[in-house]
């Protein structure tokens, strides 16, 4: 969420502006962050959204001025009521994740919101909300609806979600290879626990094929983007396993999964290639 903040703020120069919006934006490139403050707060008072999101960004961040979430939130709500979805999810956010009292009741309002403007990111809250009745009544229906509109969407975060719900069968139906799927379009975009997962089943053939060369290239991957001790003692014990041979072999598809816009073919290519059976969804390219 703050890395999204952080290039939002780079964002704003590309908006309609003021000319003393541009002025802002000089002084906080320079470094004249009481200056560029003064400016941003003048705007912001005035109605101009790229100051009032570049307010609550900074205050959130922190840094430049001293984190105060309480100011973020007051920032991004006053661009949220002038109907900027991105100001709706960032104080979703807010109120579900920062220094503020959790609210999840008002955190799922402005999801809401974002939502109902195509925000795929707010989308994938508010399954999650409904799947745990977290500020709304738990509604499956309502959270395979609005996970399915983000996942649609390309949202990683989302198609974890339903390639976990495949596996597990707990809110879909059991299927390993529709998981597989949805799984494979998350780690095709660097989502470390879809990684993980996928590792994990090809590791202990849990509805796939047993193949610790390709569990052990998975993992390497979900490695680059998140470490953890879980994932390093799964790695460990696959490399234990693996012949020298079998270890070269998965290093180098691990290089081949890795390589941009790649995964899905890579993948798709050594499965049809070891096991003669590819999981649908993977014949489509990343875009």
């Amino acid at each position: 969420m703050r890395r999204s903040l952080v290039a939002t703020l780079f964002l704003i120069a590309s908006l309609p502006a003021l000319a003393s919006m541009e002025e802002a934006l000089s002084d906080f490139k320079k470094g004249n962050y009481g200056a560029a403050i003064s400016e941003l707060n003048t705007l912001g008072d005035a109605g101009n959204i790229s100051a009032q999101i570049m307010l609550g960004a900074l205050y959130n961040k922190g840094g430049a001025i001293p984190r105060n979430d309480k100011m973020a939130a007051t920032w991004f709500e006053k661009a949220a009521n002038q109907g900027n979805v991105e100001a709706q999810f960032q104080l979703g956010n807010l109120y579900e994740n920062s220094q503020l009292p959790k609210d999840y009741k008002a955190a799922a309002n402005w999801y809401l919101k974002a939502a109902q403007q195509d925000s795929a990111k707010a989308q994938a809250r508010l399954g999650v909300f409904y799947a745990q009745g977290l500020g709304v009544t738990k509604n499956p229906n309502e959270a395979i609806l609005w996970s399915g509109k983000a996942a649609l969407q390309g949202n990683a975060d989302a198609q974890y979600w339903f390639g976990l719900n495949y596996l597990q069968g707990k809110r879909a139906p059991k299927d390993a290879q529709i998981a597989m799927g949805w799984l494979s379009k998350a780690a095709a975009q660097g989502h470390a626990d879809a990684l993980l997962l996928m590792a994990r089943a090809y590791q202990r053939g849990e509805g796939t094929p047993k193949d610790a060369v390709l569990a052990y290239a998975l993992n390497k991957l979900a490695l680059t983007n998140k470490t953890s001790p879980t994932a390093t003692q799964q790695r460990d014990d696959l490399a234990d396993a693996l012949s020298p041979e079998q270890l070269e072999a998965s290093n180098k598809l691990a290089t081949e999964l890795q390589k941009p816009k790649n995964f899905s073919s890579a993948l798709n290519a050594y499965i049809n290639k070891a096991h003669q059976a590819p999981f649908r969804f993977f014949d489509r390219p990343e875009k």
